[in-house]
């Protein structure tokens, strides 16, 4: 094989991505995949990133696409450099985040032989894929030559749908990996075709826009319109793409014309759309107790996008039996429990927009309002009892780190929230208010991989100061996330809540377990015990480490301001989410479920 057949191999291979739409690659260093890498480098339309550790790139990658909706391309040599990249292929699968995972590889002749770094690549990410193409090793013949655009082409499409996800593209190559001139009338010739294929262009795919089945969302509508204690429920949503309009604004005009309550998680988007217009946030504390549950009674839950992260609407609609429940998601098949009397596929931008207009001028009945009053009560009641604990703290606490955090992003920023308590104490402690942010979460696979590389590639996407905010166990986990962080050139602060381990469990039923065995709670708590400011010197980052409410509002102002990362650590007591969360609960029991309840027909 001559160097110039690699060199034109690559380049077709790398100019009809860019052809194609693709603007962004990562990068992983490696020697079969050189003849791509270096293909893709000298594309001056295509961003290129370079990260050493594959796990931590698949994340910056997905990031990236998680902020663009656009798909990524990630690239590594062969052998178990590609295995790394399964945890993010995964969150990409369940996500439905467009990504392009081009595994570099030896040809047939090595496999099953002993070389070294030569495993089997063939289908290596299973059904986590939503398609697996081999673009073989590089070959001047015309047809082959053909092939490789249209393989490349329809790799990067298939990202986008008719299901968007990851897509494995498996590229072969034989020494020698460099590409290099042509030097024979062979090679000119070979430049020659190359050139007309480029000139030509690749084929354009045109998508067809998903429009909602009209007879679902009348159904979806006419039961809305007749409940007399409908709730609908925003859960984890997708960042809009840049520049289009979110989901929130059409359910917000149906929720108030109908007087529907609309429970808007953080993950949704709808808590911070920079509408003024007062809505029931506190659905995290309803469903925490068990009084607001049986007085709260729906006859209806319309649920929109994926499984809330609230972990208390299973119970209520296990302990409601007879409340109808209602899907609207763009993809899948969210539904656990098989309750939900309809299923309506499509964008909840669109459905809301033709539910609304369906409607019409539909009237609230009277049951539905008085219903909706005595929610918007109760959810003024629920937040008074959240401010009156998170005030009562001598020291800062973890719900009052969180409120400041959150309050420090300019209006326009990205917040990227992380898994397990973060998430969770932005619902429970941070309420609705008139400002737009952007709201970023990984809630595919629900897990704390790759968290801080994940956030570092949004924020490169959005360009708009950006916030993490994420637990001393998922840093730890992800500590090499950092590396991604200094590839951001925005402001970006990267805000972790040091509870001393993994405090979540302290409000499962496992925790009952320790009461027996104390020094066994560390095999779930796993307190990391690391000097993070350590880590951002290693990695060359701004680093703070604020005591007080103030300093760390100072803090945050700061690394808001401040082009690059910084790394900012919060120390709070170990306890405090789960106390605050007991005496918030003991408030909301004493005063919520009968206010709730009010008379019943």
């Amino acid at each position: 094989m001559s160097a110039a057949l690699v060199g034109q191999w690559s380049r077709l291979f790398a100019r009809s991505l860019v052809q194609a739409g693709l603007e962004d690659a990562v990068i992983c260093p490696g020697s079969r995949s050189t003849p791509f890498a270096w293909a893709l480098a000298a594309e001056k339309k295509l961003h290129c990133h370079s990260l050493l550790d594959e796990r931590g790139a698949a994340f910056f990658a997905l990031g990236l696409a998680r902020a663009s909706r656009k798909p990524a391309l990630l690239l590594c040599t062969s052998g178990s450099a590609a295995a790394n990249f399964f945890p993010a292929v995964v969150e990409a699968s369940l996500a439905r985040l467009p990504l392009l995972v081009v595994t570099a590889d030896r040809p047939l002749e090595l496999q099953a032989a002993g070389a070294a770094q030569t495993i089997d690549q063939v289908k290596l990410y299973g059904e986590h894929a939503r398609a697996f193409l081999d673009l073989g090793v590089p070959d001047a013949a015309g047809s082959a030559l053909t092939g490789l655009v249209r393989i490349v082409t329809q790799a990067l499409s298939l990202t986008l749908g008719p299901e968007p996800g990851p897509v494995q593209l498996n590229a072969r190559a034989r020494k020698p990996l460099e590409p290099g001139a042509a030097e024979t009338p062979a090679d000119r010739a070979l430049v020659d075709v190359v050139d007309r294929l480029l000139g030509r262009g690749v084929t354009r795919v045109a998508r067809a826009e998903g429009v909602p089945a009209p007879d679902a969302v009348h159904r979806v509508g006419r039961a809305l319109a007749t409940a007399s204690r409908a709730v609908i429920v925003a859960g984890p949503l997708p960042l809009p793409a840049p520049g289009a309009q979110s989901a929130a604004a059409a359910w917000q005009t149906l929720a108030r014309r109908l007087e529907v309550p609309l429970f808007a998680e953080a993950t949704s988007g709808f808590r911070f759309d920079g509408d003024g217009a007062p809505r029931a946030d506190g659905l995290e504390w309803l469903l925490r107790s068990r009084a607001c549950r049986a007085a709260l009674a729906p006859d209806l839950v319309l649920r929109l996008g994926a499984v809330p992260t609230a972990g208390g609407l299973e119970p209520l609609l296990a302990e409601h039996p007879s409340a109808e429940l209602h899907v609207v998601s763009e993809h899948g098949h969210p539904d656990a429990l098989g309750r939900a009397r309809t299923l309506t596929l499509g964008s909840p931008e669109r459905v809301g927009a033709v539910l609304e207009k369906a409607l019409g001028a539909q009237e609230p009945n009277a049951e539905q309002r008085a219903f909706g009053e005595r929610v918007s009560k109760a959810n003024e009641l629920v937040w008074q009892a959240v401010a009156r604990v998170a005030a009562s703290s001598p020291v800062l606490s973890e719900p009052q780190a969180v409120r400041l955090a959150l309050d420090a992003v300019p209006d326009g920023g990205l917040v990227v929230l992380g898994n397990s308590l973060p998430v969770r104490m932005v619902d429970a402690f941070v309420p609705s208010a008139p400002r737009r942010l952007l709201v970023a979460s990984q809630r595919g696979a629900n897990g704390i991989d790759g968290l801080v590389a994940g956030a570092a590639g949004s924020a490169l996407a959005a360009g708009v100061p950006t916030l993490l905010l994420l637990g001393d166990v998922s840093l730890a986990h992800d500590i090499g996330g950092l590396a991604a962080a200094r590839l951001v050139g925005s402001p970006f602060a990267v805000v972790v809540i040091d509870n001393d381990g993994g405090r979540i469990f302290e409000t499962l039923p496992v925790a009952r377990l320790w009461d027996g065995a104390p020094e066994r709670s560390e095999l779930w708590l796993t307190p990391p015990k690391l000097a993070f400011e350590h880590a951002a010197a290693l990695f060359g980052l701004p680093y703070a480490a604020p005591k007080t409410a103030r300093e760390l509002a100072a803090a945050l102002s700061e690394a808001l301001a401040r082009d690059g990362a910084t790394l900012v650590q919060v120390r709070v007591p170990a306890h405090s989410a789960r106390d605050a969360i007991a005496a918030v609960i003991a408030e909301i029991d004493r005063s919520v479920p009968a206010v709730l309840a009010g008379p019943r027909s």
